[in-house]
């Protein structure tokens, strides 16, 4: 059970199918371009190392579904094929003559034969039958096989393939643990936590067997071993792996970290990867904006992945560095902190900006390491957290108003209308710090008023696939995206000819000339102008840059108001746009390029300790394995609610329509209001009943006057003609010995014992 910890030591359980930032995206649309092409991060799938536990299947080779057949070449000697231990389990059938290179391969290709077919085989010496003589004697399956005297290879010498027998689902010891176990190895690096009882249910749906629970648990733990040795070879090769970097990328930054034990054991921690064509292409023309963020990795390799965004002039993301830990906290945060400032030359980020999410321990690694740069805050989990406790379309669209705000004054006024409807939600918003999440705040030499981290979620998603790979396989994925994608982005600058600045930012300068015509110029002075609609009016100054909203400022591109000016001048808006947005800019970034690797084959041997597998971290207690959807993700599987939820919604008193208690615990009830529930922490008694028997109830005492025709009423009698009957008193057994009553007259004792056993049985105190 993977746990992330904060600095506070506080526990949070990961997201284990998708990324709660995905969530996000409906309130309002990234300050950031898409890439025109989609990756493919399959590109390490012919590397048996790296994918010997990525959970792939070989798939190469799932088309040959034949055995290989060699040529004659023009000798006379019989062709024999060759078995292909490549194809299908369910495609392989042995035929007279074929070759082998060894006794275990024939032994895999008839268990597979006996599964599929269900053929109850069993071995003798170099020969194997079908159905021992005591079950089925007519069977005639008889196979013998034996090594070549002319090659090494282990040969069919003799078979006899006629079966007459039926099919069986309790095949013998031909099926052991561990077949099964290999066949359920992919199975398991995707799901470890599968159970016994799942794992004997899919042996039957996909082989059509019965086998016995014991089997399906020796199975597991088999797999799992093999898992686990795969895992402590895949791990020893990290030294190597980065030596082949630091060797074919000089000057590139590789971190490994190790725990050793007591006893010399040592574990796998952190490792960190910054390539030098990727820092020097930041240094040299992107924006100094970098987004840091963290997401899990969900395959058998359990961690979170670190990484650091830039932004190319074209807007586009631009991968700088990016790490694995075991768990997103402040020492690990401060670790990369200390990495990544040390490559791009930043020191303690002077004139650095860095955009985040709220995570603890990264808010306070900042503070730490990086005490000069400004420190923006995603927008969007400002909103997510400020939504909990605030709902409603009035919040949205004051908060995201307050947030897009780049004047004082406009600030103001939708804070202070969210003050009006609510106060507790104005002094939330200013307790989140609105410096780090409102652009009038923002500093002006930037060229980027975003202030949300969609460049971040956009690389997580890209790298989903990846994310489930081991470790190596993963990093791998990710280098050789970086590397093509930088080759990509190249050739796509290349082919833009004369352009001054990048395709987006003209998209974005020509929805600002279509917006420009409904506000009114007037001129003040040289380059100086005076830009008006209704109140609105706004101080632009064209030698300087400038503009009174403080949006040309913050972004780097002229706003409305300044593309106004400029074409009451006849002007091109082009011409006032920041250099970082230049085409230049863009192509000096993506000159520079990532250098190929070697196969894992040929990665160099490191004069170091190969370090196991990271240590597994548990939560104290029993772990949650049932995920919780959001009302998002249940109306995307189709599930789609009729009623809205209450989920979060503040109970009022129905009297003073205050929250936090009911009526029946109304302070200001009056008196003679009856209350709608029972008192708190007080629970109905409840008869004890038996079968057949029904238990009196002890009521309390009554006095019967046999003379008061009142408070024992008569029943309604017809008129007849005979003579009132006698009635006399006598004493007779009290079925309720508990109730005192004197002795009455028979029919009044009739109707108070009837009257006493209908209460008793619908199981109700009552006083009579």
């Amino acid at each position: 059970m993977e746990v992330v910890e904060d600095d506070e030591g506080h526990y949070s359980e990961p997201d284990v199918d998708d990324d709660k930032e995905s969530q996000l995206s409906v309130d309002i649309p990234y300050e950031h371009e898409a890439d025109g092409y989609i990756p493919s991060l399959d590109k390490t799938v012919g590397d048996e190392f790296l994918h010997q536990v990525s959970g792939i299947s070989k798939d190469k080779n799932d088309e040959l579904e034949t055995a290989e057949v060699e040529t004659n070449n023009g000798d006379d000697k019989p062709v024999y094929p060759v078995h292909n231990e490549n194809q299908k389990w369910d495609k392989m059938v042995p035929i007279l003559g074929m070759r082998f290179s060894n006794p275990m391969e024939l032994k895999n290709c008839l268990t597979n034969y006996a599964v599929k077919n269900g053929y109850n085989l069993y071995y003798e010496k170099n020969d194997m039958r079908c159905c021992k003589d005591s079950k089925n004697p007519s069977c005639r399956f008889r196979l013998w096989a034996s090594w070549m005297s002319s090659e090494r290879s282990f040969q069919i010498k003799s078979l006899v393939d006629d079966h007459n027998c039926s099919r069986v689902f309790k095949l013998g010891s031909i099926v052991t643990y561990k077949c099964i176990g290999k066949h359920f190895k992919n199975q398991l690096l995707k799901n470890p936590k599968m159970s016994i009882r799942k794992m004997k249910a899919k042996v039957s749906t996909k082989f059509n067997l019965i086998i016995s629970v014991t089997q399906c648990r020796n199975a597991r733990r088999y797999a799992l071993d093999e898992i686990e040795g795969s895992l402590i070879e895949h791990y020893g090769k990290v030294w190597s792996y980065g030596e082949e970097i630091m060797s074919t990328n000089p000057g590139s930054t590789v971190k490994i970290d190790v725990d050793v034990m007591p006893d010399s054991t040592t574990y796998f921690s952190k490792m960190y990867v910054c390539f030098k064509g990727v820092k020097d292409g930041w240094i040299a023309a992107c924006r100094r904006v970098i987004v840091v963020d963290g997401c899990f990795l969900k395959g058998i390799c359990r961690g979170q992945l670190l990484a650091a965004m830039g932004r190319d002039a074209n807007n586009h993301i631009f991968p700088i560095a990016w790490a694995v830990v075991a768990v997103e906290n402040k020492e690990t945060w401060k670790w990369f902190l200390d990495l990544l400032l040390d490559d791009i030359e930043m020191g303690i980020g002077h004139g650095l900006t860095l955009i985040s999410d709220q995570h603890k321990g990264l808010v306070e690694a900042v503070k730490e390491r990086v005490p000069a740069a400004e420190h923006r805050q995603c927008a969007r989990h400002i909103y997510a957290n400020f939504k909990k406790r605030f709902k409603g379309e009035q919040y949205r669209k004051l908060f995201w108003a307050a947030a897009a705000s780049t004047t004082q004054p406009k600030f103001e006024v939708e804070m202070n209308s969210i003050k009006t409807i609510d106060p507790l939600a104005y002094e939330h918003l200013m307790e989140r710090d609105p410096k780090s999440w409102c652009r009038v705040f923002f500093e002006v030499d930037r060229a980027c008023d975003a202030y949300e981290n969609g460049i971040s979620e956009s690389f997580n998603s890209v790298i989903d696939l990846a994310r489930k790979r081991p470790l190596l396989t993963m990093l791998e994925e990710i280098r050789i995206y970086a590397m093509e994608r930088m080759y990509r982005m190249l050739l796509e600058g290349q082919s833009w000819g004369n352009l001054k600045i990048c395709p987006s930012i003209r998209l974005k300068i020509s929805k600002l000339k279509k917006q420009q015509r409904f506000w009114g110029v007037i001129p003040s002075g040289v380059q100086k102008y005076e830009v008006r609609i209704g109140n609105d009016g706004y101080a632009v100054d064209l030698n300087n840059n400038t503009c009174g909203c403080r949006s040309w400022q913050v972004s780097g591109i002229p706003c409305v108001h300044a593309v106004a000016a400029i074409s009451y001048l006849n002007g091109n808006a082009e011409d006032y746009v920041a250099p970082w947005f230049h085409t230049t800019m863009f192509l000096t970034c993506y000159n520079h390029t990532i250098n190929p690797l070697n196969g894992s084959s040929m990665w160099p041997e490191a004069p170091y300790i190969k370090p196991l597998p990271p240590q597994k971290r548990r939560l104290p207690g029993r772990p949650t394995l049932k995920k919780k959807n959001d009302q998002s993700e249940m109306e995307n599987k189709g599930k789609t609610r009729h009623t809205i939820s209450k989920i979060g919604a503040v109970n009022r008193c129905t009297i003073c329509r205050e929250g936090g208690h009911n009526r029946s615990t109304c302070p200001t009830r009056p008196a003679d209001v009856a209350s709608t529930s029972r008192a708190k922490n007080k629970k109905p008694k409840k008869c004890k009943k038996e079968k057949g028997k029904v238990e009196p109830v002890q009521v309390d005492s009554i006095q019967v006057d046999p003379v008061d025709p009142v408070q024992v009423p008569a029943p309604h009698v017809e008129p007849v003609d005979d003579p009132a009957p006698h009635v006399e008193l006598v004493q007779v057994d009290d079925p309720h010995p508990n109730v005192d009553v004197p002795a009455q007259p028979v029919a009044t004792r009739q109707r108070i014992r009837k009257y006493s056993e209908r209460i008793t049985k619908i199981g109700l105190r009552r006083k009579i």
